[in-house]
């Protein structure tokens, strides 16, 4: 069962990255298409004014993600363990 969540996990962590990513290269690709069709400075503007909206999104998806990381060298702290331990020399 554990198996399957993290696989989930996973899968939902790289779809939230690879999205973000994309959300952050969009105003580059709409750049690339503005600029011939548009004067220069009317396509900055445009593609800048994307990415003022567009790049918070992103940075919310990244910070999503980063929820959902999980690698194999995290280990979670065993239940009986929480118990109070004896101070060092004493």
């Amino acid at each position: 069962m554990q198996a399957e969540t993290l696989k989930k996990a996973r899968v939902v962590e790289r779809f939230l990255k690879w999205t973000a990513l994309v959300l952050l290269l969009l105003p580059v690709a709409f750049f690339l298409w503005a600029a011939p069709a548009y004067s220069m400075q009317d396509a900055v503007w445009i593609c800048f004014s994307l990415a003022i909206y567009i790049w918070p999104v992103a940075g919310v998806l990244f910070v999503i993600s980063a929820g959902f990381h999980y690698s194999a060298t995290h280990q979670r702290p065993k239940s009986g363990s929480a118990g109070f331990r004896p101070a060092h020399g004493h």
